[in-house]
């Protein structure tokens, strides 16, 4: 007799394959300790007045700074730096030789190996004597859900605070300025670079090695394909791209006409070469 076999039928397939891995593997959704170890290992080193509350798990050679507060479940794995005065939610992930000054973290945060949160921002005024440093005096703050993607970095701002919103996810290597704010729910793709005091609302998606000038504003919703340089405010739910970046159809019918005239000069340049006497 066979087995019969039980099947689902799932209007969006791919979020029900989804869904059933994160049932099979839940440990693959958030990084683990990666001395697989609970409480303080040996080799850490923990500030007498940092505050952790039960179940925080701390790897060899991480460091916790005076006044720091973390919350229960999170993992600071193995040489993670958490500075002065740090606040860490509950849940969260800090990965392998990340740093976190100047920062306030919400709950169930994940920051990958490798990431910088929280340094001084590019601030200088330039003059024939030399260049001024812009005193940074801003914190970096994540709200709930936000991802942060290995290699990344996020400076504190300036005279603002720099603000990721609840459920942003942000891919490897991703420079934020000082005193950016991105909204809830945002996606920015990898090597994207956002200089400082852009604002971005929410569900902005940024495709990969997208730049974001100065004080630029994206409207919630908008859409900004990979490669394109945005040097103008760009509207809510808009889908821009290009080098200026520009509305999506302008940008394609650009495209469009200069490949056809490529094509037109290439065969204007073939037909003279057809038209030349042989000289051998």
């Amino acid at each position: 007799m066979r087995a019969s076999a039980s099947y689902r039928l799932a209007p969006q397939p791919y979020r029900a394959f989804v869904e059933a891995a994160r049932a099979l593997y839940p440990q693959a959704i958030r990084p683990s300790s990666l001395f697989e170890a609970s409480g303080t290992a040996p080799g850490a080193h923990v500030h007498p007045s940092a505050r952790l509350e039960k179940g925080v798990t701390v790897d060899p050679a991480a460091i916790v700074g005076p006044r720091a507060e973390i919350g229960a479940g999170t993992v600071l794995q193995a040489g993670a730096v958490v500075g002065p005065a740090v606040r860490i939610g509950r849940d969260c992930t800090i990965g392998a030789g990340s740093s976190l000054m100047h920062a306030l973290i919400g709950d169930r945060v994940v920051i990958h190996p490798g990431c910088r949160i929280g340094q001084d921002g590019f601030g200088y005024v330039t003059g024939a004597g030399g260049h001024l440093k812009v005193p940074q005096v801003g914190r970096v703050i994540l709200q709930d859900h936000v991802e942060i993607g290995a290699g990344t970095t996020i400076d504190r701002g300036a005279n603002r605070d720099t603000i990721i919103g609840e459920g942003t996810k942000i891919d490897n290597l991703v420079q934020v300025g000082h005193n950016v704010v991105i909204g809830r729910h945002c996606i920015l793709v990898a090597q994207t670079g956002i200089s400082g005091s852009v604002t971005i609302g929410d569900f902005v998606v940024l495709g990969a090695r997208v730049g974001i000038n100065n004080h630029v504003r994206i409207g919630e919703g908008a859409q900004i394909a990979a490669t394109s340089i945005v040097n103008d405010d760009v509207p809510p739910g808009a889908r821009w791209g290009g080098i200026p970046a520009k509305p999506a159809r302008i940008w394609f019918r650009e495209m469009k006409l200069l490949e056809q005239m490529a094509l037109r000069a290439g065969k204007r340049g073939s037909g003279r070469q057809q038209t030349q006497p042989d000289e051998s």
